[in-house]
């Protein structure tokens, strides 16, 4: 593609989806889509400021303010990421849907915020000034780009973060623990086992218990969920394991440092426990009706904005399927993505109308 498609495109929601999807901007390779956005915002009117990653200068986050970008910035900030996860999928469309990589994770959430704010700043004039779009890298590895994100000195009134969620905003977006189960044993020959001891055993009994105990669950919320991801163990089928390990995920609606706590208490220092990964549920803001609200299981970049717990709103949403994303078949209906931009459009009238 060249260095104009994006803004040949740019009233045709359709084909600019489509010519983002044109770049491969899996994680680490965002700088090209990341040009090829700034210029085409620059041509939009908008005023840019690229925020090179400490970690890696050749990566950088974008935010596209319409008046000069002055901290704390903008009160309604829209916010979504620059890159997929592999393989690269190039797009494909019929006549319902767009196929390909980032179809709605999240180039899809790209095209509808940036259609949504091009809307606002035409109809609603007197809300431009108030306006901003940020573009991180690194989402779907560690976040890297919210992280450096937060040293913008951003704090707006109301955060949207475009994430695929069946044009539905968040309700709640859970938290997450992993850990590794790590079993110690005897080993001894398999004839002769009361002169060893189990790793294998030691760590079946303990899944089990974590398997079999009534997790959190909220009506409104979901479920808890546990998914066991990886199990290694033993060193020859006559012998009894010396060395065991599991590897472990929760998906958690209420609290994951006493889910934590829990699981050592499960536990019992029958193996070690070695935290992986740890992140509390995010409250976000539930909007008014009649906006349909679902619990979503993903990690976005709510929980790694500094500041999320103290704005006014925090919101999530987006047109396209979680199911679909990050697999061969990942796809956004053009009519979600078309009808999302006046959902956007609307809610932001809404969140103005409650400051007048």
């Amino acid at each position: 593609m060249n260095n104009n498609s994006l803004i040949e495109s740019k009233d045709d929601i359709e084909e600019f989806l489509m010519n983002l999807m044109s770049i491969d901007s899996t994680t680490g390779k965002e700088w090209i889509l990341g040009n090829l956005i700034k210029d085409f915002l620059e041509d939009e009117g908008f005023n840019i400021t690229i925020q090179p990653l400490s970690s890696d200068k050749n990566r950088f986050n974008i935010l596209a303010t319409w008046a000069p970008f002055i901290p704390p910035g903008p009160k309604i900030l829209f916010n979504t990421h620059l890159d997929t996860v592999p393989p690269y999928i190039p797009p494909t469309k019929n006549e319902e849907n767009i196929f390909g990589r980032g179809a709605n994770d999240a180039k899809g959430q790209i095209a509808s915020q940036i259609f949504a704010m091009k809307k606002i700043i035409k109809e609603m004039p007197n809300l431009a000034m108030h306006l901003g779009l940020l573009l991180v890298v690194g989402e779907e590895k560690r976040h890297d780009g919210m992280k450096e994100a937060n040293t913008l000195g951003l704090k707006p009134d109301y955060l949207i973060i475009g994430e695929p969620i069946d044009s539905k905003f968040a309700s709640l977006q859970k938290g997450a623990v992993s850990f590794k189960l790590i079993a110690k044993g005897i080993s001894a020959h398999s004839g002769t086992p009361e002169k060893g001891e189990n790793a294998i055993n030691k760590l079946l009994d303990v899944l089990e218990d974590l398997r079999n105990y009534e997790w959190p669950n909220d009506s409104d919320f979901g479920n808890t969920t546990l998914n066991i991801g990886f199990i290694e163990g033993g060193q020859a089928l006559n012998a009894l394991a010396a060395n065991a390990s599991a590897s472990l995920m929760f998906r958690v609606t209420k609290s994951s440092k006493e889910l934590l706590e829990t699981v050592k208490t499960i536990v019992n220092e029958r193996v070690e426990i070695e935290v992986l990964g740890f992140i509390e549920p995010v409250k976000v803001t539930i909007p008014p009706a009649p906006y349909e609200t679902q619990p979503i299981s993903g990690i976005s970049d709510a929980a790694f904005f500094e500041k999320h717990d103290k704005l006014k709103g925090i919101y999530i949403y987006g047109p396209g399927s979680i199911e679909s994303a990050h697999s061969e078949n990942e796809f956004i209906s053009i009519n979600d993505l078309k009808n999302s931009v006046n959902v956007l459009f609307d809610f932001v009238k809404i969140l103005s109308s409650n400051e007048q």
